[in-house]
């Protein structure tokens, strides 16, 4: 569960005349409002997982039903831009767009998993090059990849992976940290 701490500080400074020749009857009072607002989450107070500016090596996706690794021949990444764009290579082919993350983070709970956990995102429209790559299964491979990233509708972090996951919260991709 997400919390959210407001400390509303509030000062009031009264001044009144006090010199000589001053008029006793005028009376100054500025007013000063501070709202400071911390983000904390339940896991042990830490502030949400930073998506933005990070680069990750895809190893497995879904395909039919169950978990794929990428072909051994293939390197799939995908990197977010602090500038709101997502790029990244196919195994075959680049690709770019922009991305957009929307609402809360939920962090993920080690045993608990629901279709809340991470934030909302959105990918795309992407952009791809269009080169004709061998063996078969590299273009396979790219086809069922960009799919993916077209039905992700949520990002989390858990054990330093990136999982892009369904609306309904289903498996779509892991990568590892690139680098």
């Amino acid at each position: 569960m997400r919390r959210t701490l407001c400390l509303a500080a509030v000062l009031l400074l009264a001044a009144c005349g006090g010199g000589s020749g001053d008029d006793p009857t005028t009376t100054t009072t500025p007013t000063t409002t501070a709202v400071v607002t911390t983000t904390t989450n339940d896991g042990g107070g830490s502030a949400a997982p930073e998506l933005a500016g990070t680069s990750w090596n895809v190893i497995n996706y879904a395909l039919d039903g169950s978990i794929t690794n990428v072909w051994p021949d293939t390197v799939v990444t995908i990197a977010f831009g602090a500038d709101g764009t997502v790029s990244g290579s196919t195994g075959c082919n680049e690709y770019g767009g922009p991305y957009v993350t929307d609402g809360p983070y939920d962090p993920f709970e080690e045993g608990v998993r629901d279709a809340n956990d991470g934030q909302a995102i959105t990918l795309g429209p992407l952009v791809v090059t269009e080169r004709a790559c061998t063996p078969q299964h590299v273009m396979d491979q790219e086809g069922e990849y960009l799919a993916l990233l077209d039905a992700a509708g949520r990002w989390l972090i858990g054990r330093g992976n990136l999982s892009l996951r369904g609306d309904d919260g289903s498996f779509l991709v892991e990568a590892t940290p690139a680098g």
